[in-house]
């Protein structure tokens, strides 16, 4: 009996537009809907010179996480690469830097929420910030389904609400109130950049996404390019409108500016349709704040640089519970410390750092050797876009002010401490800087071989035999196929490594089925178990990766049982790129004889002689035009 060999796979089921929505819907939140007035009031009408800064240093960000992204494609995203590039100490102030980013993100979009929300309804902003704040820990912990198409409908919809008020403001633009453009000078150009700066946050967590992208060294680059320069047009869109339609001191006197010009706008129409835009705004900020919150602890977890408590997942909801509580439980205390400004600028400052190691890890990763980066994107312009990546970042950080810059250091002392105490000698990668610098880690080249193969999905174990029976008189190598649906909460590489804490029966049963099965003597087989968000998805994607000759399926009739089944098996006919055989209902003790529909073309059953010689199983087979 041949060996079976085992994989572990992850799917990828997100494409260019979802990829794109994800970059875009993070960063179009309470950033836009709320800080125009903050940043009118301390720059200006050049307030619009600071999102344009902050569009191309995060530009100039996103074209050097596209490199690591297709070069690393791992959850973790920005803490994977610095981590890879720096050495474990370095991961451990990312990884709190970057999950502390993401938290006074998620804090600063309850605010504004709470903001928005109180001009359809007085209450206090506090109240309802964390009120919300407690829904979504709820919703989250239960492991809510299906948020990544809302997550597409409302991106879509900001973006059609915010187009059309650029539009129309354009048209009541008046120069005059445009003007003095810089009364405050130079310098709060780049003091008022810093304070936005956190708007721009949302490429850190499309790159944690990466490992989940189709075709990444095409959609990633795309993706995050994209979204940066649409979301850049789209600020500076919208604070030539603001500057352009209220006075200064109007300004000064509003949390919502968007509101107030969009009254001018359309009257109360407009002022409800950009409250409701706000209102989606901030909220699926705050909640992807909440649900991104176990991708870093993930990273960190599988690096052991942070207990396995903190990244377990529920036994029953399938999330991870204790990193969505912890994570919304700091939010809500942190807003309720922190004004909407000082929310804005300590998340700002842990994002301007994070930027700075991103721009840098490019920068070392292209000068050394690491034999898992290999990058299928490459930066046309290198160094220049990482010398500006960091340059133009770090002349930021001294306009951040000392509240800011002390937290950051405190951040810094307890990462290393926590290092020290927890994670070294243990965690992952085993190396440091001085050995990244000193080039001592050498690449190791991988093989593949090919034959003819045959890939099974599994997934009763009842029906599994007859599948395998077709599969092993078809091909010279069976792949049997489990896949292992992942709620929208967790990260892959986290699924699988809580699967591996919490072995799953059904999949035993489909393993052990498997193994049992009498392949013919010379047969390879091999069994594949794949973590994916999306079930045909990952079909799919395995029959392209593994480059398989056939795909064999079950196929029942419709009913309330196979209901599911029916339906994953037609998106598999209708989006596989290769020849399927789709077996309905069993097979019978003893085969008398096959009948194929043909259609007069090109037939590889029909026309290939090779299957005469290989698959002759003393069946007659009759050819039906």
């Amino acid at each position: 009996m041949a060996i079976v060999r085992t994989k572990e796979s992850l799917g990828r089921s997100l494409g260019f537009f979802q990829t794109f929505a994800i970059g875009t819907g993070t960063m179009i939140g309470a950033g836009i809907f709320i800080l125009p007035g903050i940043a009118i009031s301390s720059a200006g009408s050049a307030a619009v010179l600071s999102f344009l800064i902050g569009g191309i240093i995060s530009m100039a960000t996103a074209i050097s996480m596209a490199e690591l992204a297709t070069g690393m494609p791992k959850a973790g995203g920005s803490y994977y690469f610095i981590s890879r590039a720096m050495g474990a100490a370095f991961g451990a102030v990312i990884g709190l830097g970057a999950w502390l980013a993401l938290v006074f993100k998620g804090s600063f979009a309850l605010i504004g929420l709470a903001d928005y929300f109180f001009v359809l309804m007085p209450v206090p902003v506090l109240i309802t910030a964390s009120a919300v704040g407690l829904f979504l820990i709820f919703i989250n912990y239960r492991g809510a389904r299906n948020s990544g198409s809302l997550q597409n409908i409302i991106v879509v919809f900001l973006l059609f609400i915010l187009a059309l008020f650029i539009l129309k403001g354009i048209l009541m633009f008046d120069s005059s109130k445009f003007y003095p453009f810089m009364p405050f000078g130079y310098s709060s150009v780049f003091a008022t950049t810093g304070l936005i700066f956190i708007s721009y946050l949302g490429i850190t967590q499309l790159a944690a996404v990466s490992e989940e992208v189709k075709d990444p060294s095409k959609n990633l680059p795309r993706a995050l390019i994209a979204s940066v320069g649409v979301v850049t047009l789209i600020y500076v869109g919208v604070m030539v409108v603001v500057s352009g339609n209220l006075t200064h001191d109007q300004s000064l006197n509003t949390l919502t500016p968007l509101v107030d010009v969009s009254t001018m706008m359309a009257g109360d129409a407009g002022k409800i349709l950009i409250v409701i835009g706000g209102l989606l705004a901030t909220l699926s900020t705050a909640n992807a704040a909440i649900m991104s919150s176990s991708r870093f602890p993930f990273a960190m977890g599988r690096d052991d640089l942070i207990p396995n408590w903190f990244v377990s997942i529920h036994k029953k909801h399938d999330t991870p519970h204790n990193a969505i509580l912890i994570t919304g439980v700091v939010m809500i205390i942190l807003l309720l410390l922190f004004n909407v400004e000082q929310l804005a600028k300590l998340g700002s400052t842990f994002n301007i750092f994070i930027f700075v190691l991103i721009n840098l890890s490019v920068l070392i990763l292209r000068k050394r050797s690491l034999e898992e980066y290999e990058p299928k994107f490459r930066d046309p312009f290198y160094p220049y876009t990482q010398i500006i990546g960091i340059v133009f970042s770090l002349l930021l950080l001294p306009a951040m002010g000392l509240l800011p810059m002390v937290f950051a250091v405190v951040v810094i002392v307890l990462g290393l401490l926590w290092y020290n105490y927890y994670g070294k000698g243990k965690a992952l990668p085993r190396y440091d800087l001085f050995d990244v610098l000193e080039d001592n880690i050498s690449p190791a080249p991988l093989k593949d071989s090919s034959k003819i193969k045959i890939l099974v999905p599994v997934a009763n174990p009842n029906h599994e035999k007859d599948l395998l029976y077709l599969a092993d008189n078809l091909g010279d190598e069976i792949i049997g196929l489990n896949v292992i649906k992942v709620p929208q909460q967790i990260g892959l590489a986290e699924a699988r490594d809580a699967f591996h804490a919490n072995k799953i029966a059904a999949d035993s049963a489909l393993r052990e089925k498997f193994e049992e099965f009498p392949a013919i003597v010379g047969h390879e087989r091999k069994y594949i178990l794949s973590f994916d968000h999306n079930i045909p998805n990952s079909i799919v994607e395995q029959a392209e990766l593994e480059n398989v000759d056939f795909i064999i399926i079950g196929w029942h009739e419709v009913d309330c049982l196979h209901s599911l089944f029916e339906n994953i098996t037609s998106q598999i006919l209708s989006s596989a790129n290769k020849n399927i055989v789709a077996l309905n209902g069993y097979l019978p003790a003893k085969i008398q004889r096959i009948v194929v529909a043909y259609n007069g073309k090109d037939n590889w059953l029909c026309r290939n002689p090779y299957f005469d010689k290989k698959y002759n199983l003393d069946i007659p087979v009759k050819v039906m035009h």
